[in-house]
């Protein structure tokens, strides 16, 4: 490991553990030490729950998709360039932030999590 990727190591380390905060608050159910390829995973799967008839779906699937092509560019980066992993890690954290916004009013005016809002089914639903 060079040295440019030893010190962006922890700020890598936050951008992930962010990550994983925020889709926590979707409702996924994220693995104790994610990596950015799970994380990418648990996103599409996220986006592809969306309920259709939510207000503020739209903006909030395009922030997704972009999040995802983060997430993609910084899981085919990996090491190689490790200040730019960092950037996408960034971005993708802005992206799913801007989705929460896009939906978080309506839940909020209703008095629930987001995840009730959006009644994302169990992850033992999604196995079935």
């Amino acid at each position: 490991m060079n040295a440019l990727a030893v010190r962006l190591a922890p700020l890598r380390a936050r951008a992930v553990e962010e990550l994983a905060d925020a889709l926590a608050k979707w409702g996924a159910d994220v693995p104790e030490d994610p990596g950015v390829a799970e994380l990418a995973a648990l996103l599409a799967e996220t986006a592809r729950h969306l309920p259709h008839d939510v207000d503020g779906r739209a903006p909030a699937t395009a922030y997704l998709e972009v999040a995802l092509e983060h997430l993609g560019a910084a899981v085919r980066l990996r090491s190689l360039l490790p200040l730019i992993t960092c950037h996408h890690l960034r971005l993708a954290l802005q992206q799913v932030r801007s989705s929460h916004l896009a939906l978080g009013q309506a839940a909020r005016s209703n008095s629930q999590t987001l995840a009730e809002f959006l009644a994302l089914p169990a992850k033992d639903a999604l196995d079935a």
